[in-house]
This record gives structure tokens, sequence and C-alpha cells, in this order.
């Protein structure tokens, strides 16, 4: 075979990419070794497997808190990346509760909402409402957040301070805030003393306004 065979050869050929160096792959790498379920949906998932990730807190809104137009314009705030960053905030979900979710507000719909059939969310008009057995998980990330970073809720603290008590703590997710210590060096609280909650106070919620 002459050089330029092996250059169309080459050329022809399929390339592999690899995406294993994104924080989000990185985060289901190291958290989820030995697979386990989305957030919403529960579905099972092994590693390799085709599992998005998302932001509990939208990273616009964090990016609006931060005084930035958009997330991209973010990145060198410090403070905006160690927020996005921390695992505790982050949770795999199905590709199509991720498209249903993004860029929504959290919160409680009417009893007459109609609730997805596989995986038990409801959705209206920017407002996703998990299913009950997520709702706990997404409080006690959410509430994380805002102690931590001191950043407005998305929702209010009363609904969150319900989900808390609503859907308690399970082994999956002291599980995970184990693993998650060992990564990043720190627990979430919320998932150690749940009653935690209820001794926070409320702050001015965050100004919302997109397109």
């Amino acid at each position: 075979m002459n050089k330029f065979s092996l250059v169309l050869l080459a050329f022809f050929l399929p390339v592999a990419i690899s995406y294993g160096d994104s924080p989000e792959q990185q985060f289901l790498q190291q958290v989820y070794a030995n697979g386990g379920k989305t957030l919403y949906c529960q579905e099972a998932f092994q590693p390799g497997d085709r599992v998005s990730v998302e932001h509990i807190y939208d990273e616009r809104r964090l990016a609006q808190h931060f005084g930035c137009r958009t997330s991209r314009l973010c990145q060198s705030n410090q403070q905006f990346a160690n927020a996005t960053r921390d695992r505790h905030s982050l949770f795999p979900v199905t590709r199509r509760a991720e498209l249903d979710r993004r860029r929504t507000l959290l919160g409680d719909l009417p009893a007459t909402t109609a609730t997805d059939s596989q995986c038990g969310y409801k959705q209206a008009f920017q407002v996703f409402e998990p299913p009950r057995s997520a709702k706990g998980d997404v409080a006690r990330a959410m509430l994380y957040l805002y102690d931590r970073y001191d950043i407005p809720l998305l929702g209010t603290l009363e609904m969150y301070q319900r989900w808390n008590r609503d859907d308690p703590v399970d082994d999956e997710e002291r599980r995970r805030n184990n693993v998650i210590e060992q990564v990043q060096g720190n627990r979430n609280p919320f998932i150690d003393e749940p009653n935690r909650a209820e001794s926070l106070e409320a702050s001015s919620p965050l100004n919302m306004q997109f397109p």
C-alpha cells in the first residue's frame, strides 16, 4: 500500500473521541463507578451508558446572581465555578427528563396537572415538580447550595423544607454522600442531619427574568 492510499484510509476511518475528561463524565465515573439510577425516572444505568448530568441549580440563573450575562462569561468567577462543579449539586438524569427540566423553576403544581407516565414528574409553563421519590434529594441539594454558597433559593424555603420532610433520606443518598466526601472532601450536612433544614431562614428570592 502506497503513502497516498494510507492517507486516504486514515481520512475515512472513524475517529474515536474521548469525553472522559469532561467534568460531567468525571462525576459519573467517580460517584457512580458501579452504576446507579437516574434522579427523576429511577432508571438503572451502568458506566458507559448514555446518561445526562443535571445541575440542580440552573447555571444561567446562578450566573445572573454573580452579575454575568451568561454562564460562559462567568467561568472565570471562582465562586460560580465552585458552585457549578460541586458534586453535591449534580445528578444523573435521562435525556428526556433533562430536556423537560431545562430552564424551568422547581415548584408545586396543581393536582390536576398531568403527570409523566414513565417518571412521575409534572411540568407546566416554566415550572417542574419532581416525583415524590426525588423531592427530598432535590431539596437537600438545593438547601446545601443555599447554605454553603449563600445564593438565593430557586423556590421558597417552606417548599424545600416540606419536600425534605416528605421524602426522607435513603440508603442511596447516604452512599452518594459518603463517596462525594471521599472525592471532594466535604459532606452535605442536610443528608446527615435532615432536621437542620428547619433552622434555616429565608432570604430575598432571586429576581429571575429569562426569555
